[in-house]
């Protein structure tokens, strides 16, 4: 899929729909991949908790809301129990319900790059290249949560408060990680200027040092309180390249970009979303089951801050080049993680749900 964008690029050159060619002919791979697989691995779990919910009533199944803590159903989320339940009650497969999962998540994707990026066929080769796809297929209440994150944008964009707290209680509702998001909003207000991104930076990268006294004080206490200790028991230190790619990335768009240029809202919101990944990715540099939440719900913003930041220089053949060389940087670091299972999601090889 992403060595398909630059030949459709090609084929389609002159095609003045080209980009929403590409964009839809990618998105109904991402789709059918995703909708077609066969449960494995974590979804092996996830399909035998959606079958437990035949039988029980939507009396039991109010009684047991929660905004925080998980449900007595499966362990997961008041509002992914509720879908389960409703879609069982409705007699739907699992298959089915994975199939409409996969299409709410790729229509996220496919509507947020449509909206905000003004190189759509590079958005769409980086947010697959920056693993966020990879993780559609085994994190299933995750993906659904950042689907809802991602159409919250709009919100922020039109100074829509309500409208985005909204958004971010139903991502909660299916995934309580997503609560973090909750800082963007206020973050869209700040300019994206060399010296705001270096202070956030630098504060990001003095968790390494600083952790032994985060975990006890901010970290132990947050996992307390959505009830994930278990994890704290099991911390070391790993690095981890991604935080590497990050902070390159973070150098090349404080070096290219023309910041003389006022950027507008929906720059800042997808920017500052995107650096958010950096704290959280030193983190995971200790408690490693956090790599799920920079890679999935926050660098997938970079897909289209990269490509918005880049085009205010007003040096077209420049812009050009970054934008060759982050595409085939973005390819071969994919392919080292495929190739490597850097992320350990047992994807490949893959399977069709109706073979055996």
């Amino acid at each position: 899929m992403v060595a398909i964008v630059p030949v459709l690029y090609a084929v389609f050159y002159k095609n003045e729909h080209r980009d929403k060619v590409i964009l839809a002919v990618v998105c109904s791979m991402m789709f059918i991949l995703l909708a077609l697989r066969k449960p494995f691995s974590d979804v092996i779990s996830y399909q035998t908790a959606y079958n437990s919910f035949k039988g029980i009533s939507l009396r039991e199944v109010l009684k047991d809301f929660h905004l925080i803590k998980t449900s007595s159903f499966g362990e997961m989320e008041w509002g992914y129990s509720f879908l389960c339940w409703l879609f069982v009650t409705l007699g739907v497969p699992f298959q089915v319900f994975l199939a409409v999962e996969s299409a709410f998540c790729v229509f996220c994707v496919y509507d947020f790059v449509r909206r905000n990026s003004v190189n759509i066929p590079l958005s769409i080769a980086l947010i697959i290249g920056f693993g966020a796809f990879d993780y559609m297929f085994i994190v299933i209440r995750q993906s659904m949560a950042f689907g809802f994150l991602l159409l919250s944008v709009e919100s922020i964009k039109k100074r829509n408060l309500p409208v985005f707290l909204l958004f971010v209680l139903a991502a909660m509702m299916i995934h309580r990680t997503a609560a973090l998001f909750l800082i963007v909003y206020p973050l869209s207000y700040l300019p994206i200027t060399r010296l705001n991104v270096t202070i956030f930076s630098c504060a990001s990268l003095l968790i390494f040092p600083l952790y032994p006294v985060l975990e006890k004080h901010v970290v132990g206490r947050i996992m307390g309180l959505f009830s994930k200790e278990i994890y704290m028991l099991d911390v070391s230190f790993e690095f981890s390249e991604l935080i590497l790619v990050i902070v390159l990335i973070v150098v090349v768009l404080m070096i290219f970009p023309d910041f003389s240029k006022k950027s507008d809202v929906k720059t800042q919101t997808v920017f500052w979303a995107f650096l958010i990944s950096l704290p959280v990715q030193a983190v995971t540099c200790y408690l490693s089951i956090l790599g799920r939440l920079s890679t999935l719900m926050y660098l997938p913003f970079a897909s289209v801050a990269i490509p918005n930041l880049l085009e205010t220089n007003d040096n077209k053949k420049l812009v050009r080049v970054l934008e060759i060389l982050f595409y085939v940087a973005v390819f071969a670091y994919y392919a080292f993680c495929l190739y490597c299972d850097k992320r350990i999601l047992e994807i490949v090889p893959y399977r069709l749900f109706f073979i055996d």
